[in-house]
């Protein structure tokens, strides 16, 4: 055996292969984001209380969502989103547009009543009170054109109908939306939310168009 052959008693290194980096269920991380900001509000939450919640560190969270700003911007989007396939569904599956309205008021009542998780309690609207005492005028301008899309979507369906009345009656679907949200916010349950959405259309009722 040559002296080349011999052990040197010295073991090779052998290169280890860098583990993967540890994966966090992002729908969860999104989702205990949201329940945080309807039960805060936006200025209340900080980045620590998001971290915490959504299970990631900082470095983390700034390489998968930016920053506050745009976490909260992509999950209202995303709620406004759903409360506007809601409004728009309303006025496809109703014939009459009285029925349509009561439904856009009963599904909002189920939207914004006082509720529990583990991030807290709260009720109320994200897109019609998140941005109440909000320091981040971006956030301020997104939530005012999602406010506004909910009302287009408004416009839009009562326009078929009452088309001499769509403003009127956008604006009054409007008021009363921001006053169930504002009832809601207030600690009132799903069940009576909707008596309240159920009285509110039966005024409806009376303020409709006879055609309608």
């Amino acid at each position: 055996m040559s002296e080349a052959d011999e052990p040197s008693g010295v073991q090779p290194k052998v290169a280890r292969k860098r583990g993967r980096p540890r994966q966090f269920d992002a729908d969860r991380a999104i989702a205990a984001a949201r329940d945080l900001f309807l039960a805060r509000g936006y200025d209340r939450v900080t980045l620590s209380d998001l971290t915490a919640a959504m299970g990631i560190n900082p470095p983390s969270f700034y390489a998968a969502f930016g920053n506050k700003a745009l976490l909260f911007i992509r999950i209202a989007d995303t709620y406004c989103a759903e409360w506007l396939a809601e409004v728009r569904g309303a006025f496809a599956q109703e014939e009459r547009l009285i029925d349509a309205l009561e439904t856009v008021l009963l599904l909002a009542a189920r939207r914004f009543a006082w509720r529990t998780s583990e991030a807290g309690q709260w009720g109320g609207c994200m897109i019609l009170e998140a941005a109440n005492n909000c320091s981040d005028v971006a956030v301020v301008a997104h939530l005012r054109k999602a406010r506004l899309a909910i009302a287009a979507a408004l416009y839009r369906g009562i326009s078929y109908s009452a088309p001499e009345r769509v403003v009127d009656v956008t604006d009054h679907i409007m008021m009363l939306l921001a006053g169930l949200s504002a009832i809601g916010r207030d600690g009132t349950s799903a069940e009576r939310l909707s008596y309240v959405a159920r009285q509110a259309a039966c005024a409806l009722s009376v303020r409709a168009p006879a055609d309608a």
